[in-house]
């Protein structure tokens, strides 16, 4: 069902906005679903109110997702108010009858530096207390594998479904061969396996690449997500080493560390914290310790992951706004003064913030993304959207410490990019010749 008639069960105000209203809604048989709407159309206990669940289409095109509005979630669209009986699948009034149906992505978040979660936080006026877990953050390429409860298999890159044909570092092949591993893990939930695909010849920088093979290290599963359903995410270790069978290729990260806590009401303890957190990424960069106990190699690492410690699954939409990254200095793709601070850097020139976020290990890591086979300059359009893409993304704080808007950057950013591309072309023609 995608439209149907709800009961409303109760009716709060939004807590951080006076023009909104917070909703819970149920039909027979169904769990709760919580529903934010503005002022244009209110509701009262008891009444029935026509909602479109989330990833319904609509007949005006309009996609129904989960929306974050103002620090609360959003899982649905108050439609108005109806006298049909509760629990009426209306879909065919209200839904187009005819969309298309492929395999549809299940993105692994984007993963923010401290001080720009701290950011959301003031804005929210939030002072969380946090404990979190570090996991080590390998040098690969973002990979997931999707599987339905009918047995069918999808792999994909951080952006968009892959197939053997259409590849990303070969993890497409590598999946399609080992069809029979994942197709006995279908289920009565999908799920999506979310890891990185790393080792030999997919990354040259850290000690993961020297190992004598190509290997997918799993740090999250995600169960849900496609219909109706409501994404959730498991990141504890021994839940997802007891669904995955041991397999040689396929390796489940372990927390590193004990358990640290981040209170972000009190500065000194942040502080406190965050010097903490630089001491260990520097250690894990000199030696990534989990690539030595489990393959004998000593060499450099990249950083850490940080997640929120729970004991249970956690809501995908939230969950990972509080999640951070600390990557050491020679993977760092903004040059901050240290991995882990609680404040933006801030540039007084336009060059100096180029300077900050077109770092080498961004580029490089374009060049991952973006650029498939033999590199020439057909890419370089591709690579510079990407860039682009990438860098307004993490920059909304410095951008703004700095007074700058995107438009002002837009340009150097863009040049730089092109700069590099064509210089790394040069040097793979010389090594050629």
């Amino acid at each position: 069902m995608t439209v149907i008639v709800m009961e409303v069960k109760n009716v709060e105000k939004h807590p951080n906005a006076d023009s909104l209203k917070v909703y819970t809604m149920q039909s027979p048989g169904s769990p709760p679903t919580q529903v934010i709407a503005n002022l244009e159309r209110t509701y009262e206990v008891g009444d029935l109110v026509l909602v479109a669940q989330v990833n319904s289409v609509l007949k005006d095109g309009t996609k129904i997702k989960a929306t974050k509005l103002r620090g609360i979630v959003s899982y649905g669209m108050a439609l108005g108010k109806t006298e049909l009986p509760m629990g009426q699948d209306v879909s065919k009034t209200y839904c187009q009858q005819s969309v298309v149906q492929s395999v549809q992505m299940q993105r692994w978040p984007s993963v923010e530096l401290l001080h720009n979660v701290r950011r959301s936080l003031i804005v929210l006026e939030a002072t969380p207390v946090v404990t979190y877990r570090a996991k080590i953050k390998l040098d690969g390429t973002n990979a997931g594998v999707q599987i339905f409860t009918d047995g069918r298999v999808a792999a994909q890159s951080r952006s968009q479904i892959i197939t053997p044909d259409d590849d990303n570092m070969g993890f497409a092949h590598w999946v399609s061969q080992h069809m029979d591993y994942f197709t006995a893990l279908a289920d009565h939930e999908h799920i999506t396996i979310f890891g990185e695909w790393c080792g030999q010849g997919i990354q040259k920088r850290t000690s993961i690449s020297q190992i004598d093979r190509r290997i997918f290290t799993v740090f999250a599963i995600q169960y849900g997500g496609v219909e109706n359903e409501v994404a959730k995410l498991e990141v504890n270790p021994a839940p997802i080493s007891q669904l995955l069978p041991s397999h040689p290729d396929i390796f489940v990260l372990p927390f590193l560390g004990e358990p640290l806590t981040l209170d972000f009401g009190n500065r000194d303890q942040l502080e406190s914290a965050a010097n903490s957190i630089n001491q260990f990424v520097s250690e894990v960069e000199q030696i990534d310790p989990w690539v030595k106990a489990t393959f004998g190699i000593e060499g450099l690492g990249e950083g850490l992951v940080l997640y929120p410690q729970s004991q249970t699954r956690v809501d995908r939409l939230t969950y990972p706004e509080l999640m951070f990254k600390a990557k050491g200095e020679k993977h760092q793709v903004v040059k901050t003064k240290q991995p882990v601070q609680l404040d933006p850097e801030f540039v007084k020139s336009i060059d100096e913030f180029v300077a900050l976020m077109v770092t080498p290990a961004r580029l490089e890591q374009g060049l991952t993304e973006s650029c498939q086979g033999p590199l020439d300059m057909k890419q370089l359009g591709g690579f510079l959207k990407w860039l682009a893409q990438d860098v307004q993304k993490e920059s909304k704080a410095e951008l703004e410490t700095a007074q700058l808007a995107w438009k002002d950057v837009n340009k150097a950013v863009t040049n730089a990019g092109k700069s590099w591309f064509r210089d790394r072309i040069l040097s793979f023609s010389d090594i050629a010749q």
